[in-house]
Parts: structure tokens; C-alpha cells; sequence
């Protein structure tokens, strides 16, 4: 198996954690970019829907919202893995604005711990990455890759040379 597919696959992409103040255990898992894209989408077409003017006053509501919506796609119930709430408006009913500053705060930790940065990893770890995706770019599409790490990798690949086939004429 792959160093990339360990990371998407790997058991550390979710853990059993505490919801705060309580002892009710909730399984949070990280999301893929698919996922995150649908959160953030999903925040805006709230405001939309709702005719909420962008503004000072609603741009930290705004922020809220995609926290919101992260946190109800990566926590689930243990048993199922399943989402803990059936929509996101039961979710955002059930949540506090404290309880989603510590639940992200945890979440944010718990997806670095997960998505190799490219400073965290030597040039041998990145090479064997580098090397997997050259292999099977299809596994890419659904990884849990740091933006940093896909920018690297975008970057690494766009500046290598070349080879085109000599002429035989």
C-alpha cells in the first residue's frame, strides 16, 4: 500500500473524542477537500438563501457557519459512523458557540496531525509522495492532502523537465 493511501485510509484520519463538558464520545473524523469545498459552499448558499449581506457585522456569523458546517460533516456517532444530527439545522440547534470554538479548535490540531506539511517532511518522505502519485494519480482526487502539500506537489511536478521523443527522421 502506498504512503498516500496509508494517509487516507489510516486509522489516524479519525479518533474518538469527548464532547466539551460532557463524557458522550463522538468519533471526528478528517475531511477530504471534496467535503471541506461542500462545507464552505454550503455556508455561502445559507447567506444567500437567507439574503445576508455580506458585512462587518455578519462576517465573523459567516465564519461561524463554516465552522459549523465542517464540524457536522466530521463528527459521527461511533457505532455507525454515521452524522451525530439527520441536517445541519438540527446540528447548529444542538451546538454551542463554545462548544464549536473548542471542537474545531480541536478539529483544526487533529488535521495537521493527519495532512503532511511539506515542512514536516523530509525530502526523501516528500520524494516517496511525489513518487506515488506519479504512479496512481487517481488516488489524489480524494486525498486528505494540506493545501501547502498539494501546492508543493503542484509545483514540484509542473517544474520538471520535460523529455519529448527525439526525432527518428
Amino acid at each position: 500500500m502506498s504512503l498516500i493511501e496509508k494517509l487516507k485510509l489510516g486509522t489516524r484520519n479519525k479518533k474518538l473524542i469527548k464532547w466539551p463538558g460532557d463524557d458522550t464520545e463522538v468519533l471526528m473524523r478528517i475531511l477530504s477537500e471534496h467535503e471541506r469545498m461542500e462545507a464552505m459552499f454550503s455556508a455561502e448558499r445559507l447567506f444567500k438563501t437567507e439574503k445576508i449581506e455580506p458585512t462587518l457585522t455578519t462576517a465573523d456569523q459567516f465564519d461561524t457557519e463554516k465552522c459549523v458546517q465542517i464540524l457536522y460533516r466530521a463528527i459521527r456517532d461511533p457505532a455507525t459512523e454515521e452524522p451525530i444530527a439527520t441536517s445541519i439545522t438540527e446540528f447548529r440547534k444542538s451546538i454551542t458557540r463554545e462548544d464549536m470554538r473548542m471542537l474545531i479548535s480541536e478539529y483544526t490540531v487533529f488535521e495537521q496531525d493527519c495532512s503532511p506539511s511539506p515542512s514536516n517532511l523530509s525530502e526523501e518522505e516528500f520524494d516517496k509522495i511525489l513518487r506515488d502519485i506519479k504512479k496512481n494519480p487517481e488516488t489524489l482526487s480524494s486525498s486528505n492532502l494540506s493545501s501547502s502539500m498539494l501546492k508543493k506537489l503542484i509545483i514540484t511536478l509542473a517544474s520538471q523537465p520535460v523529455t519529448l521523443p527525439k526525432d527518428s527522421g
